[in-house]
């Protein structure tokens, strides 16, 4: 399933329990223990690539987030870019193949230390089928996404590329550009877009200046906030680029 991963372990030991999912709240003990025991048990460490398609990891289940947060990176055919979706402890992933919606260029990378529970997909159609709570759970979280999505409360973000200044629409972009890098001996891990476009093509696309362009770019790596690694760009502190762009007050 994961690439580089032994057979899985079986529920034992602190922390081998379901009872935190959230689609899995209204369960009996007695089944959670036995859904337990049919996962296999994954530990994880920051920064990890937890699942890389392109690699040829295939997902065959459905990924249960006991302990810790990862991060689903997803290519976006409409806009070229990385969409990317946090999924902390209590949520889950890879339930949409249930529903005939493949994943087939997901990357999921390792936000904190923690632990994953993969129940076989043919387990958790069973479990839809016969669990209403399951089944019911499950549209209640897709309906928040969805609602979360449309009500969102412009001071919770930019509303639109015309309320952004032209040093923040080059912070937006980075961040789109920018994909998880998982650290090494070498290289620290974090977002890192591994080719910089051109000041020239950055402002083209973002109707703004080249001036602009090099300024924004200059200032992040004058406060630290990222790195030259030619031809790309290292993002030292996500936080605060993702403030800058959030915040038109920003310097």
């Amino acid at each position: 399933m994961f690439g580089g991963i032994s057979q899985g372990e079986q529920a034992q030991g602190s922390g081998r329990s379901l009872a935190r999912i959230a689609i899995l709240s209204d369960l009996p003990r007695k089944e959670l223990a036995l859904l337990s025991t049919e996962c296999e048990w994954r530990e994880m460490t920051r920064e990890e690539i937890v699942l890389a398609s392109s690699a040829g990891d295939v997902l065959e289940g459905v990924v249960f987030v006991v302990a810790g947060t990862v991060r689903l990176a997803r290519p976006n055919g409409l806009t070229g870019q990385v969409d990317y979706l946090d999924v902390a402890a209590g949520g889950q992933f890879g339930e949409m193949a249930v529903f005939g919606i493949p994943d087939p260029d997901l990357t999921v990378v390792a936000r904190q230390d923690g632990l994953l529970a993969i129940l076989p997909q043919t387990r958790f159609e069973e479990l839809l089928t016969r669990e209403e709570s399951v089944s019911r759970a499950l549209l209640f979280q897709y309906a928040h996404r969805l609602r979360s999505g449309r009500d969102a409360e412009p001071n919770g973000g930019p509303s639109s590329d015309g309320d952004l200044s032209g040093e923040q629409r080059v912070y937006g972009e980075l961040i789109s550009l920018a994909e998880p890098r998982a650290g090494d001996e070498d290289k620290p891990g974090g977002l890192f877009v591994a080719r910089l476009p051109r000041h020239r093509e950055l402002a083209s696309r973002l109707s703004t200046t080249e001036e602009v362009v090099a300024r924004a770019i200059a200032g992040l790596v004058r406060d630290g906030v990222a790195v030259r690694e030619y031809p790309g760009l290292f993002i030292r502190d996500e936080q605060i680029l993702r403030h800058l762009y959030e915040n038109k007050s920003h310097r």
